[in-house]
């Protein structure tokens, strides 16, 4: 599996032939790998974790320009079908489906998720992770989320390997209870930050995650440099 982090919490997977695009937040994400797109040849399969602007980001318009078929929660789904995506795999927590050889499991995490539409919050449904599994290897976005000890179901249940969590700290956990998921309810081999340094409110060091993650390697990753487990 290659992987690409492409700033805050979006991810690109490319595995046994699929191309994946988790939380595709392009437009207005200043740490976005400039030109990301234009070497963008396909893209088979659009993942949103939870129906904030910061991760809902450029799905439709990606979705609708590659044909890709998006995988989210029933009301983030049916949201997006009414702006053009055509194909949509509407799924809820706890669900599994498969697309294109590829399973996608969606997992709980504890956060908000809404939209402002005229000065008025928009409910958009429940935030999630999500597990993916491909041939290669099984991967674990959180999302947006506190710590919480239910990973250890995930662990237990999907046995991920490589996971993104997310450190900004204020709006999701920060880097020290991100290492405590590592270290008590995680069994990851590689653990990538996310949802970091995008703007100055998202304050968390992924340095100190690092310093403080006992098991598996901690890969400080650049946006838009491919890399693997």
């Amino acid at each position: 599996m290659q992987i690409t982090w492409l700033g805050h919490s979006a991810v690109h997977l490319a595995s046994s032939g699929q191309s994946i695009l988790i939380d595709p937040f392009f437009t207005g994400n200043p740490k976005h790998p400039e030109g990301f797109e234009d070497g963008l040849e396909r893209l088979d399969v659009v993942v949103v974790t939870h129906g904030h602007e910061d991760h809902l980001g450029d799905a439709a318009r990606l979705a609708k320009k590659y044909d890709a078929t998006l995988v989210a929660q029933y009301e983030i789904c049916m949201w997006l079908n009414a702006q053009g995506v055509e194909s949509v795999q509407p799924m809820n927590t706890g669900g599994e489906i498969e697309v294109g050889g590829i399973r996608y499991a969606m997992v709980p995490a504890f956060h908000s998720a809404g939209v402002i539409r005229d000065g008025e919050p928009k409910a958009m449904g429940d935030p999630a992770g999500f597990v993916v599994t491909a041939p290669d290897a099984t991967v674990y976005h959180a999302g947006d989320t506190c710590l919480f000890s239910d990973m250890a179901l995930i662990q237990r249940l999907y046995r991920p390997k490589i996971g993104f969590l997310p450190v900004g700290d204020r709006f999701t956990m920060g880097p020290a209870h991100a290492a405590i998921a590592c270290n008590e309810f995680l069994e990851l081999d590689l653990v990538v930050p996310i949802h970091w340094g995008t703007f100055d409110l998202l304050h968390g060091d992924p340095e100190v995650l690092k310093r403080d993650v006992k098991r598996g390697r901690v890969h400080i990753a650049t946006p838009g440099e491919p890399f693997g487990l």
